[in-house]
């Protein structure tokens, strides 16, 4: 756009208002018309110079109104086209100019022709303003018409994208929910493919158990069988040596839990034996170390053999890939139980010192005698090198200590137990439950009943483990400060908030779950919103007043809460009725976050 020239427009405007001065300028041009005729001389009656003044009087006036309406009109056109100037810019003032110039010209002659040429100069003043007028006006109309339309145009095109982002954010919105559903979905497909996966473990392990007893069982009474001949006894024989070929191998190990008869120790007694003699070394030692205090530490376990499926592993593979002494595992004699004894004390050391300590409060010393006992605890892993296994019999190692043989390993411990509830039970606990209720709730009330009656009550006793804790029932002591059994030895179990824990991790099948609900009371209480008592649900943790000890509701029978809870009253876990607020202890509903995800 080209620059507007203001100075050269104000110019203009002033010559044009100048047209406002007309009416004087035609009477000075009457005074100087009269003195002239004064001058000129005219008969005494003065008919003609009166006639010629009177009409030039008349004339001047008349001039003078319409010079005067004039010089409005063009005041008034001048400030439209001022307007226009502001809006559509440089490419009007040009006209402007034509027009203050065409107008301009006939107010620009002296006074005494104005007053000869009046009626000429206001014709043509008239049609000029007339057509400067009418061309200011179209001047005026077009741009205001192109400006009209593009202002239209583009209210269109507003409102046509705005009609697009409304729909482009209505789809955002759309796809971003689908998205959250989706993903939901899959949250849920994960966990309940987690479950399954589970509950698949548990029922092949089952199966492979009684597989492998339906075949031991089986070979107690072929002998018959084979003599009557047939294919039946090609088959029966390909089944022995079937067999044969498990029992020389690694897998052996999985059949050494099975009486032979013949007055040999099976493995789950191997284990029990092995334990004993274990806690008895820790007695020994402090019995021979006269102490005032006990320091008693398993690399951080409460439990004091939390490797037996390592060691087992170990066993199996040291003796049945040996190059010079290889032997199959699927028996024991005292031999083979004296080589599970080197490998076990291999990979649980003990190791001891004793210490004084001085103390003083400034008047009196005293000492006091620390015995401090430490278990280094080895893995699979650290015996590959101190016992120089090759990569084949390394290979085998890491087949045994897959997760799908951890189970058949605890049948063997002989700290197994089968938690996985019948349909029978399961029918029984969801009459107590709505029928309504979201599935991982109804999946964590399932997984509390199923400790119910299984696991003792141990003080300060956690457990993170998917399924059944093969440290629970062996002999562990008490290291936790605070209860009245803390340095005494118990069957290794669960306390409260570690029974709390172990549910929430099984119902979600992920360790990191205790991350979320807590493994402590005061924890599991802080990750919970607080409900009123008629509001609990099942799932729903419930507290005492003071904290010590919580549950889980596990539905509502008779108008009672059902609250399962691992409590050292019972010594287990057990299922509590409680009718209303403190009748039984329990005081405060919590609703888990755990829920919320």
């Amino acid at each position: 756009m080209k620059e507007i020239r203001t100075k050269s427009l104000l110019k203009n405007v002033k010559v044009l208002d100048k047209a406002s001065d007309v009416s004087h300028r035609m009477k000075n041009a009457y005074i100087r018309t009269k003195e002239q005729a004064g001058k000129s001389g005219h008969n005494e009656d003065g008919n003609y110079v009166d006639n010629a003044v009177g009409n030039a009087k008349d004339g001047s006036k008349t001039i003078g109104r319409k010079a005067a309406a004039a010089g409005d009109y063009g005041k008034n056109a001048v400030w439209k086209i001022k307007k226009h100037t502001f809006k559509t810019g440089a490419g009007v003032i040009r006209t402007e100019q034509k027009m203050v110039q065409t107008l301009q010209n006939p107010v620009s002659q002296p006074a005494n022709k104005a007053a000869l040429l009046a009626g000429k100069t206001y014709g043509q003043t008239d049609r000029r303003i007339k057509q400067s007028a009418g061309a200011g006006s179209k001047i005026i109309k077009q741009p205001a018409r192109g400006i009209v339309k593009t202002a239209q145009r583009r209210v269109k095109t507003a409102e046509h994208r705005a009609k697009t982002a409304v729909k482009t954010s209505q789809s955002a919105a759309q796809t971003a929910v689908k998205t959250a559903q989706s993903a939901k979905k899959t949250v849920q497909a994960a966990r309940a493919a987690a479950r399954t996966a589970a509950i698949s473990v548990r029922a092949a392990t089952r199966t492979m158990l009684a597989t492998i007893k339906a075949i031991i069982t089986a070979l107690k009474s072929l002998t018959a069988m084979i003599a009557a001949g047939g294919w039946a006894a090609v088959i029966i024989i390909l089944l022995i040596c079937l067999v044969g070929l498990m029992s020389e191998s690694v897998f052996g190990i999985f059949f050494s839990n099975e009486d032979t008869g013949k007055n040999t120790p099976v493995m789950s007694e191997a284990v029990s034996r092995l334990n004993g003699e274990f806690t008895a070394k820790l007695e020994q030692i402090e019995k021979e170390n006269p102490h005032d205090t006990l320091d008693l530490s398993n690399n951080g376990s409460s439990n004091m053999v939390s490797n037996w499926r390592d060691i087992l592993a170990v066993y199996a593979v040291k003796l049945a890939t040996d190059p010079e002494k290889g032997t199959e595992v699927t028996t024991l004699d005292e031999t083979k139980v004296g080589i599970l004894r080197d490998i076990y004390w291999d990979m649980n050391k003990i190791d001891y010192w004793l210490e004084t300590i001085a103390h003083t409060d400034g008047k009196t010393t005293s000492a006091e005698t620390v015995l401090h006992i430490r278990v280094t605890v080895k893995s699979y892993s650290d015996m590959i090198a101190q016992y120089h296994f090759n990569s084949q019999q390394v290979g085998m190692l890491k087949e045994l200590m897959q997760e799908k043989y951890r189970q058949l390993f605890m049948k063997l411990i002989g700290s197994y137990t089968d938690i996985t509830l019948s349909p029978q039970d399961i029918a029984a606990i969801s009459q107590n439950l709505p029928t309504d209720l979201d599935e991982l709730r109804r999946n964590t009330v399932l997984t509390a009943y199923s400790l119910v009656g299984k696991v003792s009550y141990f003080w300060g006793g956690k457990s993170t483990v998917i399924g059944w804790d093969s440290r629970w029932g062996t002999l562990t002591k008490v290291t936790a400060e605070g209860s009245s059994t803390t340095g005494t030895v118990w069957p290794y179990g669960l306390d409260c908030s570690g029974y709390v824990a172990w549910v929430f991790v099984n119902s979600e099948g992920n360790k990191d779950a205790v991350d979320i609900i807590g493994s402590g009371t005061s924890s599991q209480y802080a990750a919970c919103m607080p409900v009123d008592w008629s509001g609990a649900q099942p799932g729903d943790l419930a507290f005492y007043p003071d904290l010590s000890h919580v549950g889980i509701v596990v539905g509502k029978q008779n108008g009672d809460l059902l609250i399962a809870n691992c409590n050292a009253g019972q010594n287990n876990v057990t299922v509590t009725h409680v009718s209303g607020i403190s009748s039984s202890g329990f005081y405060t509903i919590g609703r888990p976050k755990f829920f919320e995800k």
